[in-house]
């Protein structure tokens, strides 16, 4: 600004001495160079693969090394399932004293553009749920032929135990014949274990619930659509019922012709894909109020960066690495609470409550203390727009991980420094996927300022023009009159555009403003 002013006065002297010179452009310096659009993208942390369980190490590294697609597509889904099984038997107490609980369960997005195997290398991760689960159907199938075939059986064993309990009052009208009408109640159909579901609605996700009072893992290839239609006001129920899900406790069903379904404890694990475009689409919405209710904030979000060139890999997997993170699983399905040392609180009765749970070691407390205490200072201290969100959610998300990984390490008893210190890292690594995510509206703008840049250098638009010259032709990316909005703000602060404000009529009339590309744009 004090060069251009400077330039002026030189100008205006010359004008006043009368002096002309052939050539004034000689007098005046070149113009300024446009400053550099940002990035669309905030850096992120690559995925810490000594994080990892031991048993999941190795595994992540031959998938992704395969697969040619980042490590984080296969960690990711791969913590989020088995959190999902350890959540069915025990949470977590972060403080020595207080009945603080967070209960296991994790919700994670990993997000990148079509055609980087996003969705080969979560079905890898998955697999072994995948396995449970048919396991788990197959074992249903055989129980519930038994139980068909021996329906003969159980209605002649119903049949005699009424006749015997008819036989029994006509002799002595007060006798106990309880036992004999009870047997056909013994005799219950067999109910399904599960592990997965795919495309449930959310009242046939609750009667999952109530016959698997543990939890399931929820698997979408692609969320965009479960967003889209949990944000329609007639969807309002359905999404209560996700967010309770999220925080786990009771939720009840009252349908007129079924009565009332009460779900003990909800806690639902989700893991899914999402590309980036999408994505960020939904955070623009959420900003403006549309279904601002903190859904996406509840989720870990995984946004790594582009894999780089391809390579041909053409090799045998590591079996032995797949071997171990699939007993993994086989051994986080079968384990208790008592095996794991969990505590259970009692109520005055003397009778089991709630959700059995493991505490952090001293040391581990401790560690996790210091950063909760940072957390804190920083949700309490400079505004952090829509990140607060997702950063307040932190606090259920680490004690779960910690947890989660201590338990697949074959962890017993309180939570040791070692998976605390882990799941730390995986903090870092979270909040700044989260960052990238909570800054995407960036990566819109930025997307619209290059390409209104494209369409001015080729005459697309007049000189000079307006911000409804722009959405009003419906181009992709532009369409949206708050994006070319937010687009002609960073072209103009970076000197692409030069802003005047005209007005019309006799009165002044309203003000309009109108941008141009500067010469130093149009020489760019």
């Amino acid at each position: 600004m004090q060069d251009l002013a400077r330039m002026r006065k030189t100008a205006i002297a010359i004008a006043a001495s009368g002096y002309a010179p052939a050539r004034p452009d000689v007098l005046m310096s070149e113009p300024a160079a446009p400053k550099p659009l940002p990035d669309e993208l905030l850096p992120v942390e690559a995925f810490p693969l000594a994080a990892l369980p031991e048993a999941f190490r190795p595994w992540v590294a031959d998938v992704s090394q395969r697969m040619n697609c980042p490590p984080d597509f296969v960690a990711v889904p791969l913590i989020v399932a088995a959190a999902s099984l350890v959540a069915r038997h025990v949470g977590i107490r972060p403080q020595a004293r207080t009945d603080w609980i967070e209960k296991g369960n994790l919700w994670a997005l990993i997000v990148g553009r079509p055609g980087i195997m996003k969705s080969p290398a979560m079905a890898q991760a998955l697999a072994p749920m995948d396995r449970l689960e048919a396991r788990a159907a197959e074992d249903y199938r055989r129980a519930l032929d038994d139980f068909t075939d021996a329906k003969p059986l159980r209605e002649l064993r119903a049949e005699a135990g009424k006749q015997a309990a008819r036989a029994a009052l006509k002799k002595n009208a007060q006798a106990d014949v309880s036992d004999l009408l009870k047997r056909e109640a013994e005799d219950a159909e067999p109910i399904r274990r599960r592990y997965v579901v795919a495309d449930a609605t959310y009242e046939k996700l609750g009667e999952i619930f109530v016959s698997n009072p543990g939890g399931v893992l929820s698997v979408r290839d692609e969320m965009r659509g479960m967003f889209l239609n949990l944000a329609r006001e007639e969807s309002a129920t359905a999404r209560a019922f996700y967010l309770q899900a999220w925080s786990g406790g009771s939720y009840h069903f009252d349908r007129i012709g079924r009565g009332t379904v009460t779900i003990e404890d909800a806690r639902l694990s989700m893991i899914g894909g999402i590309q980036p475009g999408p994505l960020a689409e939904l955070m623009l919405q959420a900003r403006r109020g549309a279904a601002d209710d903190g859904m996406i904030e509840r989720f870990l979000i995984a946004w790594p960066d582009s894999p780089g060139a391809w390579r041909d890999v053409d090799r045998w997997p590591d079996n032995d690495a797949k071997r171990k993170a699939w007993e993994a699983f086989d051994r986080l399905d079968g384990i208790t609470h008592k095996e794991l040392h969990a505590e259970v609180q009692t109520g005055f009765d003397g009778a089991p409550q709630g959700l059995p749970f493991l505490r952090f070691a001293d040391d581990a407390r401790e560690a996790f203390a210091e950063w909760r205490g940072d957390l804190e200072a920083r949700l309490r201290g400079a505004d952090l727009g829509s990140l607060e969100g997702a950063l307040s959610k932190f606090r259920h998300h680490i004690p779960a991980l910690a947890l989660a990984l201590h338990v697949v390490d074959g962890g017993k008893g309180p939570v040791g420094l070692a998976p605390t210190m882990r799941a730390l890292a995986l903090a870092d690594y979270f909040e700044s996927h989260a960052r990238r995510l909570h800054a995407s509206g960036r990566r819109v703008a930025v997307r619209g300022a290059h390409a209104i840049l494209g369409k001015a250098r080729a005459g697309d638009l007049p000189d000079p023009f307006t911000a409804r010259d722009v959405y009003r032709n419906q181009w992709a990316g532009l369409a949206d009159r708050t994006t070319v909005a937010d687009a002609l703000d960073l072209l103009a602060a970076h000197g692409w555009l030069a802003e005047s404000i005209i007005t019309t009529g006799a009165d002044g009339g309203r003000p309009t403003t109108t941008y141009s590309l500067t010469d130093g744009a149009r020489r760019g």
